[in-house]
Formats: C-alpha cells, sequence, structure tokens
C-alpha cells in the first residue's frame, strides 16, 4: 500500500476552528496510531453501502478536485483536504446546535487519505477519529486522547476505478448504529440498501444458505442454531457479520461432531459478503417476525409448531427413548398437561 497523501485536521467544535496537523515523520505514536486506523478501516467488514445523493455534493466534487490534481501536487491535495475538513466543522456545528441532539459530539482529528495499491486500485479515505477521557495513572488527572486498543472512528471510503472515477462508496461507524450528521449531512448520501430491506434479506440467506443445509444430517443442530438466530434477530439492535458469526456460530458445541462449525463459519461469511445486502445494518424485528415460526414434522398427524425462539430449549424441549426402542419428544407445558388426562403418564 502506497499513501499519496495523509492530512491531519483537528477538529474544535467549541473553537469554531480546525488546524492541520504535520504528519509526523519516523516511527512516532501517532503516525502508526493513524496508519493502523487505516489499515482497520480498509478491512473492516462491517460497513455499509451508500450513493452521492447528487454528482455535484461538495464532498462528491471536492474528491474529484483530488483525482484531477496532476503529478501529485502536494500543495493542491491540502487545499482539497483543508475543505473537506472545514465542511465537516461546519456540519458537526450544526449538529451540535440542533435541540434533539443530547450528546455532545466528541473531539477529534479527521484524516484525508489517498492510497494506492500493488494492483493498481486506488481508495480515498475520510475518517475522524474521536478523543476519547482516560484517567492518567501517573498523576491521576482526568486527560483526553486516542484509545489504542478500541479504536472510535467514523469513516468513508471511496473505491476509484481505472478510469479514475469514483466506483463505489461504503461508511464504517463503531457506534452501535450509523451516525446521521456523518453520512446524510457532512457527505451527502444516500443509502443503498434501507434498514427494513437488509433485514428481510440477511435473514433469508442465512436461514436459506447457512441453516436449511443442515436438516437432513443434523437436524437438532439445525433447530438449535434456528432458535439461536431467530434469538439474535429479536432482540439484537443492530447486525453486525462479524457479531452474528462470533455470537451464534463460533461459539456452539454441536450436538454432531461431524458438523464442523469452522467451515460453517466460512460458508456464513461467503454467503453475507456476497449478497446484495449491508453487512452493518439496524434490525427492524417486525419485517421478519412472521418468518419466526417453525414446523417439525412429528408423525403424518402431528406437527411442532415453534412461533418464535424458545429461553432455555434444553429444559423445555427433551426426547426419550425406550427400552424397546421407541423415541419420544417431551415437551415442558402445564398448560398442555391437562389436555392430556386420559393418556398415561410416564414414569
Amino acid at each position: 500500500m502506497d499513501i499519496i497523501f495523509n492530512y491531519l485536521f483537528k477538529i474544535d467544535i467549541e473553537g469554531n476552528q480546525i488546524t492541520q496537523l504535520p504528519m509526523p515523520d519516523g516511527q512516532t505514536d501517532l503516525k502508526n496510531y493513524i496508519v493502523t486506523l487505516l489499515d482497520k478501516i480498509l478491512v473492516d467488514p462491517d460497513k455499509k453501502g451508500f450513493e452521492f445523493q447528487s454528482e455535484t455534493a461538495e464532498i462528491r466534487t471536492l474528491i474529484g478536485n483530488i483525482l484531477a490534481v496532476q503529478d501529485q501536487n502536494q500543495h493542491e491535495y491540502a487545499i482539497h483536504s483543508t475543505a473537506v475538513a472545514e465542511r465537516l466543522l461546519r456540519k458537526e456545528i450544526e449538529s451540535q446546535q440542533k435541540t434533539n441532539l443530547k450528546v455532545a459530539l466528541l473531539k477529534g482529528i479527521v484524516v484525508v487519505s489517498f492510497v494506492k495499491f500493488d494492483n493498481g486500485s486506488q481508495k480515498i479515505i475520510i475518517s475522524k477519529a474521536d478523543y476519547d477521557e482516560f484517567l492518567d495513572a501517573l498523576t491521576y488527572v482526568n486527560r483526553t486522547g486516542f484509545p489504542l486498543k478500541k479504536r472510535i472512528y467514523k469513516a468513508f471510503l471511496a473505491e476509484i476505478d481505472d478510469q479514475n472515477t469514483v466506483n463505489k462508496v461504503a461508511v464504517f461507524d463503531t457506534n452501535s448504529t450509523f451516525t446521521v450528521y456523518w453520512w446524510r449531512d457532512f457527505l451527502e448520501l444516500q443509502e443503498i440498501y434501507t434498514d427494513e430491506y437488509n433485514t428481510e434479506n440477511v435473514f433469508d440467506t442465512i436461514e436459506m444458505k447457512v441453516l436449511d443445509p443442515l436438516k437432513k444430517k443434523f437436524k437438532a443442530d439445525h433447530v438449535s442454531l434456528w432458535n439461536a438466530t431467530v434469538h439474535y434477530f429479536r432482540v439484537k439492535p443492530e447486525f453486525t457479520m462479524e457479531g452474528y458469526i462470533s455470537d451464534i456460530l463460533t461459539g456452539y458445541k454441536p450436538f454432531n461432531d461431524d458438523l464442523d462449525m469452522l467451515e460453517l463459519g466460512i460458508k456464513a461469511k461467503k454467503a453475507l459478503e456476497t449478497g446484495k445486502f449491508d453487512s452493518k445494518f439496524a434490525i427492524v424485528t417486525k419485517i421478519i417476525s412472521k418468518r419466526f415460526k417453525k414446523s417439525i414434522p412429528l408423525t403424518p398427524q402431528i406437527d411442532l409448531n415453534l412461533k418464535s425462539d424458545i429461553q432455555n430449549l434444553k429444559s423445555t424441549i427433551k426426547r426419550f427413548q425406550e427400552p424397546n426402542g421407541d423415541k419420544w419428544v417431551m415437551i415442558k407445558s402445564p398448560e398442555g398437561y391437562e389436555y392430556f388426562s386420559d393418556t398415561d403418564v410416564m414414569p
């Protein structure tokens, strides 16, 4: 990766000003922080696709100006990058002044970067790394700085094609939901896929490409993973690809040892990466609430209908096998028990 330029600006909302910071030479902590931040953004799978509201949007125009610079003129790059930082300052001040913004925006730095890769592809990245408060362990004084382990950032990435034009854009945000002022007000973007669309299509993909193929050989694991997936979509405020795989698949202990969970995780990641939807979005449960139902055939006359996920599945539904080989499904149900008073009570 060749960094054509990196421009850093301190954003001061209270002082209504930006300050360009010199990119340090050598292996300084700040330079390492910026390079690591860029690396993190480039490989982050939890992103959301957007497109510009208009080809004349200010950020879109500034990107075009950057791409039009001849001979990698750093002075011209700096002028356009400064205009990006000035727009961010204006939009952050406007957002701060809105009465419905209850939390003060964090101070931080904005980094405007232009990088080129060995395969010839180019990307323009605009990122804001937020300051965080911490207690100095030596002086016990409250200070602000950049968290090294859990980086707090918002980022925009524009992929540049071989015609030197913007081919695709994506937004990253370590907040639980994408910050509206960042993508709508500052970047002037619009969503390609809505949360409703994402919720429905991601759930469909997981069900059809990841879970349903388990039905034939891994029935118990299919039910258990389906139950956990429904619970995830019902209680989680947002979906992230890495979060789903980590929470539902990675730590799962299969009933059948032949089920390779590592392989299933890889299969799920591939299905979620190649689908036409975002890998991070707010879950809209009502869109798929009717899908939280599953019918399991027990006999030609009886189906077990699951209306939603079942908490404590193992203690609610159990199996029983008699010495003669007869197999039973037992369901814990005080209410259901009363309906079958004329049948035998199992010892």
